[in-house]
């Protein structure tokens, strides 16, 4: 089947769904770098080098890149052909349009898929100086409402670690995806971390995994499990019989050929490791016979930190383990839950209040349980005994009525 044109922007096809000749549909391109007019080209490029005097890693450089082509290209959709020509009007109208289903993909992205693009929008803004359109871009205010985090019980993720180290030992083909599930269960790195993950950063004789977090730098890590050595032993040995495979866990040249690539690559790709941990999961049976739910690769990273947060693990841990600081793990983790340690704390703060004692002694039935109540001191006794004198004798100076009789008798001379 020929390639067939889907979307004719301004600037001619913008969406193209791609065909193999074997009727296997690929990936669809929506955005082309030749779309962009001279003022959005220019613009685009000064937002580049901006983004990298800022020191953005390469991975934030190729997000920057594409949000400010998705940017330039819908803008120009708007029939905005320069930067500097956005305007209240023509920000409302990009919002709206791109968070519909009317924009190039047909399916409307989300508030927090706005943000990243509203974000590459500022950086291209603030390279060329563009004050009024930043103004109006940095005014806008995302309304992001997080959703439920999604990760596997303790259960889930066990059954699947059995599974690992029966897939290791039986399919010695697909020792690679066992090797993946577990280097996520000791630390859950995130997909490309594991990807390029190198022998050099594992230290089986000191059982531990450090090594640099691609996406912030952070050198995050844990400690092996004992259970796990003599594997990871086994496929040292194995992989350094092939070409890299000395240097990375998963070297390039033992993964099976799935077609031609652009660059050559000394170790697998993120998406090899999601098909690794998701040929784990989806070949895990439950003891009930129900599988482990159908999830991403991240959500080992979610996992990882609730599970750990529900066993009172301190946050510092969690995120040395993942790479990520203590305001990650509080604001994204630790507001789902309420463990042990936080219900210690509010029971401290709550001791005495909610305690029953027996009402043995008492007019209630012997069998009830009663709040106590504290006795009340010599002083409050005294006090009390005080004031019932001092109405008794204003009741008989003055009758019943009360206050009504003049002032200065009795026994307290009041």
């Amino acid at each position: 089947m020929k390639a067939v044109a889907a979307f004719e922007g301004p600037l001619g096809p913008a969406k193209i769904d791609m065909a193999g000749v074997d009727g296997t549909s690929m990936a669809k391109k929506l955005f082309f770098d030749h779309e962009m007019n001279a003022a959005w080209r220019i613009a685009r490029e000064k937002g580049i080098e901006y983004a990298r005097a800022r020191g953005h890693s390469p991975n934030s450089l190729h997000n920057d890149q594409k949000g400010m082509l998705y940017a330039a290209c819908e803008m120009q959709d708007m029939g905005c052909s320069d930067p500097a020509d956005i305007d209240q009007i023509i920000f409302n109208r990009w919002r709206e349009y791109t968070m519909s289903d009317d924009n190039r993909s047909e399916k409307a992205i989300t508030e927090k898929g706005f943000k990243k693009r509203k974000e590459a929008l500022i950086l291209l803004l603030k390279a060329n100086k563009l004050d009024d359109p930043l103004e109006i871009v940095q005014m806008h205010k995302s309304n992001i409402v997080q959703d439920d985090i999604k990760f596997w019980s303790g259960e889930e993720l066990d059954a699947m670690t059995e599974r690992a180290l029966e897939v290791f030992e039986n399919e010695p083909k697909k020792q690679a995806t066992a090797i993946a599930h577990i280097l996520h269960v000791v630390c859950a790195p995130r997909r490309e971390d594991t990807a390029s993950m190198k022998w050099a950063w594992i230290d089986l004789d000191d059982v531990r995994i450090l090594f640099p977090a691609k996406k912030n730098g952070n050198q995050p890590g844990n400690v092996i499990q004992n259970r796990f050595i003599p594997i990871l032993s086994r496929w040292m040995k194995t992989t350094t019989e092939f070409d890299g495979g000395d240097e990375f866990v998963f070297p390039a040249s033992m993964a099976q050929a799935s077609g031609t690539t652009r660059v050559k690559r000394l170790h697998v790709t993120g998406k090899t490791i999601s098909d690794h941990l998701e040929y784990i999961r989806s070949t895990t049976i439950m003891p009930d016979g129900s599988q482990p739910q159908k999830l991403s690769s991240h959500k080992y990273r979610h996992t990882f930190a609730m599970l750990a947060l529900k066993r009172n693990c301190k946050p510092f841990f969690i995120g040395k383990v993942l790479g990520d600081t203590l305001a990650t793990v509080e604001k994204f983790y630790s507001r789902f839950l309420l463990n042990d340690a936080h219900k210690a704390e509010h029971a401290k703060m709550m001791r005495g209040q909610n305690e029953r004692i027996p009402a043995a002694g008492t007019a209630q039935p012997s069998w009830l349980k009663r709040h106590p109540t504290a006795g009340a001191t010599a002083r409050q006794l005294d006090i009390a005994e005080g004031f019932r004198l001092y109405r008794d004798n204003r009741v008989a100076v003055n009758g019943s009525g009360g206050s009504s009789g003049s002032e200065g008798y009795g026994r307290w001379g009041i």
